[in-house]
């Protein structure tokens, strides 16, 4: 028989009631009163007065001397403390993870440095032998692939033009990108769609969904799900692309203002020169 402890399905109603109290309290910096929290979450003030007493005590919330409440620091002590400990890539691996076994095919995070796509984390589902091969610690060409075109769509398009004049379009594959009216029409498409799509234009046998991640109206990465052709049909990636957008904005909302390769221990060397990011062990 299935118990409260261990299924996932089960809510308890207390817990519920706390945490959607601290995610009101988050959304007034300068304090907010028992009377307006309990008018927001249509809680009665008896029992919320008690909710509040509790954190309180447990020092997830303080009141000031005009009696507002306010969120703690404990809470941010707790997030901090776990994101040194795991790293910036441990905080991502959950969500890499868990679209990965969801739609078992390999799923990969690109940070964006520069005019960069540089591949930094990856997951993979449990059930699939044949796989594409992962990027993970290589730049690869932003015309051909999915990460790219996000990026590349996010530009001015004046910018956009001058990215791609200077980096020219080299022919992958067959099937790459090489006309430049064509890519500037596949980007105002992923625009409009907010998701790219490849199609044979990296690996000739396999095609690949990707959407943004944004840090205000910046693209600062991309999270893909790829696979080979005969898996995923152009049908596919389209049933896909907005479970591949949710994993984006659950990874934006855990994102610095500032991620490079080295958050991940890497030491990528970039087109064009000897520069090297360097590895470290930081998770900041």
């Amino acid at each position: 028989m299935a118990t409260a402890a261990s299924s996932p399905g089960t809510a308890v109603a207390s817990v519920t009631r706390a945490m959607r109290v601290l995610a009101a309290c988050a959304e007034h910096p300068g304090g907010v009163a028992l009377t307006r929290l309990s008018g927001d979450l249509g809680y009665g003030k008896a029992s919320l007065s008690k909710i509040m007493g509790t954190m309180e005590r447990e020092g997830f919330v303080r009141r000031d001397a005009a009696g507002l409440f306010h969120l703690s620091w404990r809470l941010l002590a707790l997030a901090f403390g776990h994101a040194e400990r795991v790293g910036f890539s441990g905080v991502c691996a959950p969500v890499l993870q868990a679209l990965a076994d969801e739609t078992d095919e390999l799923v990969q995070l690109a940070v964006i440095e520069g005019e960069h796509v540089l591949f930094v984390a990856k997951a993979e589902g449990p059930g699939q032998a044949l796989r594409l091969l992962p990027l993970v610690g290589l730049v690869a060409p932003t015309h051909a692939t999915a990460s790219g075109k996000v990026w590349l769509a996010s530009l001015p398009e004046a910018r956009a033009i001058d990215v791609i004049r200077r980096r020219g379009l080299a022919r992958v594959t067959a099937r790459t990108i090489t006309s430049r009216p064509r890519l500037l029409a596949e980007l105002r498409r992923v625009r409009r769609n907010g998701y790219a799509i490849t199609d044979g234009e990296l690996d000739e046998r396999g095609r690949a969904v990707a959407a943004p991640i944004l840090h205000g109206d910046a693209v600062v990465g991309a999270i893909a799900v790829s696979g080979p052709s005969f898996r995923l049909p152009l049908t596919r990636l389209a049933q896909l692309a907005p479970r591949v957008q949710q994993a984006a904005r659950e990874l934006q909302a855990r994102w610095p203002r500032h991620v490079r390769a080295r958050d991940f221990g890497l030491a990528v060397r970039l087109p064009g020169g000897n520069r090297r990011v360097p590895a470290t062990r930081s998770g900041r």
